[in-house]
């Protein structure tokens, strides 16, 4: 089957996360996605989560560079910076995520590459945008999560300001590139005409907060957590996690009375209302957390499942890899890697029937491709790269 965007180029000066796992996306859709780096590499190349290399490979970068071709080029150096013009010259999309004024100054900008190449799309992505107070401020996830808000959504009411354990901003940001890329290049397809995509961290973030946000601005109430920690600032008892005889279980949106009912609990069984639940929230949860301690967390899965209450178990992120859905969804996948070795990454999470995206190429060293991609060109590598 053919992929659904393999006949689009893809060039990209991303870096760390948010572009980087963008453009990995339109890779695993099929694009040729050409990653330019400066020599050496770019900075997710020389740091790692955990600090945790694969014979000298961040994993960091190998779970957002799949599906990639990589050039290393000094846009400083005249030469190399005539490959990266001509590199363009053949793209359908450029993107890139550098702190705004960066590209403009490297004569890599919007105005400059679109006026040579007027059906350019350009995507721009940012920690806050490219004008504003903030625009020059550095933006990174966690920063953008404390000053949107979102931390003070977490947790217990005494607890401090609480970051999310993953980098959800990111990773939302990113995949809204990639629906304003899809739809930029369907607008091309009628018009003609390229454009200008801007996104940024921090809108990423609020557009996060709909829920939330869409309350406080309507009615003025402030969000307040609760103090035993249902698990939501909205959401009524008994939407949090419990702890069992050997584990953890999260019950969702089920009315107390149902749960009172399986529990034999009268307190419960009076709650009938999901504004007396919201509104007890805090008396209502110890009472569920005095029964589900004592029985095991298979005991009360198969128990509420089997009176369709809304459960889960809380499994640890160990768990995951032998998680029989996660298997059927075919999530996680085993790739080779010539210095890193076998290495696992996550799947692409939706199937499309006729143009299906896959890990089409394992994520490239620094610069592996420089050779293919100026032959490709026209050029003779040893005119570019010199005796090296």
């Amino acid at each position: 089957m053919s992929a659904a965007l393999e006949d689009v180029t893809v060039v990209t000066f991303g870096q760390i996360v948010q572009v980087p796992y963008a453009t990995q996306i339109l890779g695993e859709l099929g694009a040729d996605v050409v990653k330019i780096e400066r020599p050496g590499g770019e900075w997710s190349r020389h740091w790692s989560l955990a600090n945790e290399y694969l014979d000298g490979e961040s994993i960091l970068n190998l779970v957002f560079n799949r599906n990639k071709r990589s050039i290393e080029l000094d846009l400083k150096d005249d030469v190399h910076r005539d490959v990266a013009y001509d590199l363009v010259e053949e793209a359908d999309v450029v993107v890139e995520n550098f702190r705004p004024g960066v590209m403009d100054r490297l004569g890599f900008g919007y105005e400059e590459l679109s006026e040579a190449k007027p059906d350019l799309i350009y995507c721009s992505a940012s920690g806050y945008g490219s004008t504003g107070p903030y625009a020059d401020r550095p933006g990174q996830d966690l920063l953008i999560q404390a000053m949107s808000g979102m931390m003070s959504l977490t947790g217990r009411r005494d607890d401090p300001p609480t970051p999310q354990a993953t980098s959800m901003i990111d990773i939302h940001s990113a995949t809204y590139l990639v629906v304003a890329i899809l739809a930029a290049l369907h607008y091309r397809e009628r018009t003609g005409h390229g454009q200008k995509i801007e996104g940024d961290l921090l809108s990423a973030s609020i557009d996060l907060q709909t829920q939330e946000l869409g309350v406080l601005e309507n009615t003025d109430e402030p969000a307040e957590r609760s103090a035993t920690g249902v698990g939501h600032v909205h959401h009524p008892a008994p939407y949090g996690v419990y702890e069992t005889a050997d584990g953890y279980l999260a019950l969702s949106l089920s009315m107390p009375a149902e749960i009172g009912e399986i529990l034999d609990d009268e307190a419960l069984e009076a709650v009938t209302t999901w504004q007396e639940a919201y509104d007890r929230r805090d008396e209502i949860k110890p009472l569920i957390e005095a029964q589900l301690e004592d029985r095991s967390t298979e005991h009360w899965l198969d128990t509420f499942l089997e009176h369709d209450i809304w459960c889960a178990p809380v499994n640890e992120t160990s768990d995951m890899g032998s998680d029989p859905q996660v298997e059927a969804n075919d999530m996680l996948q085993s790739v080779a890697h010539p210095t890193g070795g076998e290495f696992t990454t996550t799947g692409f999470p939706v199937r499309l029937s006729e143009s299906p995206g896959s890990v089409r190429r394992r994520p490239p060293t620094a610069g592996e491709h420089t050779e293919e991609i100026l032959e490709e060109l026209g050029y003779d590598p040893d005119d570019v790269l010199g005796d090296d």
